[in-house]
């Protein structure tokens, strides 16, 4: 077993999503933390990663039946319970979103419709129902439907986070100085470096609307001087 007090308390703060303007390590600065792990426990705290931040290029020309496959098995090698959930809890909020897209998008054969978690077998039951009978069981949906309805996928990406933030939070606090607590901060820190690059790409393009408005009247003044 890997000393995860020595380990945790070596870990700088990580602020919260909303107040976290640059992250306190590199990842290169964390990779070399977590070479005090163990070979067991980096290859569990991989698959984590793995699983609750999906590398697009390797899921890439997958059907979605066959990215639910992948998943499960993979939930399967999790040796932590507690993780377990924490993953599938990310899941289940990415498999309700995805209904509520495919819903609208007009698949009409909810048979053709694949995700993961508890919620599955109702969403294909009440497919045509506006909250696919989940109202009463599931607190996020109301907010994540008038989201999708403003069609603002920034602000949906955010209070995705925020979620899965709060989740992995309550979870670190549960289980102090332990594994679970070390993979909930490497979940955070992907979280944070997810906001902020986001963040940057947004600024990036603001700048460049800004300069190409700027430039475009710069022009239009010189060819009334000219005039």
């Amino acid at each position: 077993m890997s000393d995860y007090y020595t380990l945790i308390t070596a870990l700088p703060w990580l602020p919260d999503l909303q107040q976290c303007k640059q992250l306190p390590l590199s990842r290169i600065a964390l990779d070399q933390r977590l070479t005090m792990l163990n070979e067991a426990d980096r290859k569990q705290l991989e698959l984590v990663e793995g699983l609750f931040h999906p590398n697009d290029r390797v899921l890439q020309g997958l059907t979605d039946k066959d990215v639910v496959s992948r998943w499960k098995a993979q939930l399967n090698d999790l040796l932590s319970d507690v993780l377990r959930e924490r993953i599938l809890f990310h899941m289940e909020l990415r498999t309700l979103l995805a209904a509520l897209r495919s819903r609208e998008a007009g698949m009409e054969n909810p048979a053709l419709f694949f995700g993961i978690g508890r919620w599955l077998p109702r969403i294909r039951k009440h497919w045509f129902e506006p909250g696919f009978g989940l109202d009463e069981v599931c607190p996020q949906l109301h907010q994540l439907q008038r989201i999708v309805a403003k069609n603002d996928p920034m602000l949906l990406e955010n209070k995705m986070n925020q979620w899965l933030w709060h989740d992995l939070v309550l979870c670190e606090r549960q289980n102090h100085f332990s594994f679970e607590a070390l993979a909930c901060f490497v979940l955070r820190w992907g979280i944070a470096e997810r906001h902020l690059q986001q963040n940057a790409n947004l600024a990036l393009e603001e700048f460049n609307r800004a300069s190409e408005l700027l430039l475009s009247s710069a022009g239009l003044e010189r060819q009334l001087e000219s005039n």
